[in-house]
């Protein structure tokens, strides 16, 4: 992937450090009246649009790790005196917050470590990890797309996984309603984009009974298949990992264990007995609505009470997240599944119209040679967005950067 902005002397090199692993040890109310007085715009405060990208890529971080174990502790301050206070995987995606001043850090041997330490946030662990295991700046924003995964949610009630794609399948185990599993991609290829190219096939595959399936991992280093019917499709950047949510991970994982199958007492193949599936599928918010322009009223009004959270980047919610996170947990909290990245919003989401013909709930899309900036128009010129780490979610003006590339329609 191309670079899509001008690069800084800052983000010329990978971070790095010699010192060994450290492992183990207010709602707001809108109507097509009063864009331009609700908010304000701010767009006369920004001197160079192109530092605007810029700014929400230069501190991104990958954790990389190249041997096993593939994660670090993330400790609460600079060396391995300070609490753990959670976990950095291979891939996670996040922000480097700033730098460690020796003369203030109180570090027992400023000479040995100090400047090796990254003060560093991703999802909702922010804290130290050592720079050897970090990727940033253009560098890691080059490979981002890499590390983007896909994950199932579950619709229904109750759905059997199944051994192979076909409902006379051996059931393995069940999952149930706001469950999240990773999909296992078949090709190597974004999932939707697979199930898409099956549904244009011609004829039917007697061995998957002509539905759609997908593999996820239902259970640590154990694979299945679930009806593509009764999920959704999400895309996300792997985050590090708080204390506590490792702890509840972990107990859902065992009690996902508990259903998963167990060996025969013979030995020989285990077998569950298929529970009755209950397919009622929840309310999809995206047909609650009498007509497209209400719906795009109501993503318009729900997307802007979130105006004055922070930028994350790598966020996961809507409380705190990055431009293309915003767009995308907007949609998907109306049932609508969209890329999580903005090259992929851009190439894939809805589509392509142009500026002159956008309407709130249309995607604009902005950069320098591809995608980099996304934002959600909310009618009268303007947009709201997560700007970068300095600003996060705010009003501008459509023209807030000059380098508008395309505009996308997700809804008709």
């Amino acid at each position: 992937m191309a670079v899509l902005f001008p690069v800084s002397a800052q983000a010329r090199g990978i971070v790095s450090g010699g010192a060994a692993r450290e492992l183990n040890s207010s709602s707001v109310s809108l109507s097509e009246t009063v864009y331009s007085t609700t908010f304000r715009t701010v767009t006369s405060q920004i001197t160079d649009p192109s530092e605007v990208i810029e700014e929400e890529y230069l501190n991104l971080s990958i954790a990389h790790f190249s041997s096993t174990p593939k994660y670090c502790n993330v400790r609460s301050g600079p060396g391995t005196e300070y609490d753990i206070v959670g976990r950095m995987y291979d891939g996670s995606v996040g922000t480097v917050l700033d730098g460690i001043d020796e003369e203030v850090s109180e570090d027992p041997d400023p000479d040995n470590d100090n400047d090796q330490w990254i003060h560093i946030r991703s999802g909702e662990t922010e804290g130290y990890v050592l720079s050897d295991f970090l990727i940033t700046g253009v560098f890691a924003y080059n490979r981002l797309e890499e590390y983007t995964q896909y994950y199932a949610e579950v619709l229904v009630s109750q759905l059997n996984v199944r051994k192979s794609p076909s409902v006379s399948s051996d059931c393995l185990t069940y999952v149930t309603r706001g469950e999240r599993y990773q999909v296992i991609m078949e090709d190597g290829i974004d999932p939707r984009v697979y199930l898409a190219a099956k549904e244009t096939e011609e004829g039917s595959d007697e061995e998957d009974d002509g539905m759609n399936w997908i593999k996820i991992e239902y259970s640590s280093g154990k694979v299945g298949y679930v009806s593509a019917d009764y999920v959704t499709i999400n895309e996300e950047y792997k985050t590090a990992r708080t204390i506590e949510e490792i702890r509840a991970e972990e107990a859902a994982e065992r009690e996902r264990n508990l259903r998963a199958t167990t060996s025969s007492p013979s030995g020989g193949a285990a077998t569950v007995t298929p529970p009755a599936e209950i397919l009622t599928v929840a309310p999809n918010l995206s047909t609650d609505y009498s007509s497209i322009s209400d719906l795009r009223m109501a993503i318009v009004n729900y997307g802007l009470q979130f105006v004055g959270n922070p930028y994350i980047l790598g966020g996961q919610t809507l409380g705190g997240t990055d431009c293309s996170g915003f767009t995308c947990y907007v949609f998907r909290d109306f049932g609508i599944s969209i890329s999580r990245t903005p090259s992929g919003q851009y190439s894939s989401a809805g589509r392509a119209v142009t500026l002159a013909e956008a309407q709130p709930g249309d995607i604009i899309c902005y950069g320098y040679g591809g995608c980099s900036h996304v934002a959600l128009y909310i009618g009268n010129g303007q947009i709201v967005h997560e700007s970068n780490p300095r600003r996060g979610l705010e009003v501008n003006s459509v023209y807030f950067m000059k380098n508008i590339i395309g505009v996308r329609n997700v809804l008709d």
